[in-house]
């Protein structure tokens, strides 16, 4: 049965937004999991088995491992997520604009190649990204929460527009331009109510963890290293917590649709090119 197309190159609400990207991540589930496998499969499974090491690390760290030992998994597992953003970035972006392109019927072999051939190029927009915000909240603080904003966006403009890194960072600071404080408060939300969801996921572990160490501790003993169940609970909601990712890099996509819209009209005048 053939999806209804949403249109995403339009203006959007903030609850808009929120319940477009679960509808979009709905319509799509079975051409965007399959592309995510075979792009992002690789760094979400890193991503996934250094969280249970880093687990593995923060609740043995005073017996067994040694401080650098745990920091350095902790520094390995920051990367990873890194890496799983980017290639997940490029994923959902191309395949948003493919879906545009072809009105819906989302072309899977071309998303997974132009998504690759994004995904390097992404890696190395993380960092610069990083490095900007890093010292925009170093030295000047107010700075640092300014350029979190278009940073945020950085990404979807990289992807949409084809432009290079540095051209990319320029667009996405003239994109928030005046509209910078509904933007922040658009994101803030959405940041809320998907660390919402992925906190629902951390529940089982963070019961488990509490209960095991008060019973442990009226026993005389708290200790908590070699727990397996635990390592599973929270490395399962560690992997829960990446795949809420997803629906939120959708949203991102969105809001750039809305500021793109608001701005230079972008949909419309697409629209009047294609009535001729």
């Amino acid at each position: 049965m053939q999806q209804p197309y949403i249109e995403l190159r339009e203006r959007r609400e903030l609850g808009t937004i929120i319940s477009d990207s679960f509808t979009i991540l709905r319509i799509n589930k079975t051409p965007l999991w399959n592309v995510l496998i075979r792009t992002s499969g690789v760094f979400f499974l890193l991503s996934v088995l250094l969280a249970g090491l880093y687990q593995y690390a923060y609740i043995s760290s005073w017996m067994t491992v040694d401080p650098f030992s745990f920091f350095l998994v902790m520094f390995l597992m920051m990367l990873s997520g890194m890496l799983f953003y980017a290639s997940i970035s490029a994923t959902v972006y191309t395949l948003m604009q493919n879906y545009i392109d072809t009105k819906g019927n989302v072309q899977e072999e071309v998303v997974i190649q132009e998504a690759r051939s994004k995904t390097g190029q992404l890696i190395l927009l993380t960092v610069i990204s990083a490095f900007i915000l890093f010292f925009g909240f170093i030295f000047f603080i107010i700075p640092g929460f300014y350029f979190m904003v278009p940073m945020t966006l950085v990404f979807p403009v990289f992807c949409f527009q084809n432009l290079g890194k540095t051209d990319s960072i320029r667009a996405a600071f003239k994109l928030v331009s005046g509209y910078w404080w509904v933007t922040f408060g658009t994101i803030l939300v959405i940041y809320i109510v998907f660390m919402i969801i992925s906190f629902v996921f951390q529940i089982p572990s963070s019961v488990y963890m509490g209960a095991k160490s008060f019973f442990s501790a009226a026993g005389g003993n708290a200790d908590m290293s070699g727990d397996f169940l635990y390592l599973v609970l929270a490395t399962i909601s560690s992997a829960a917590g990446n795949l809420i990712s997803v629906p939120m890099t959708i949203a991102f996509g969105l809001i750039y649709f809305d500021l793109d819209e608001e701005k230079n009209r972008t949909g419309i005048k697409a629209k009047l090119e294609e009535l001729g």
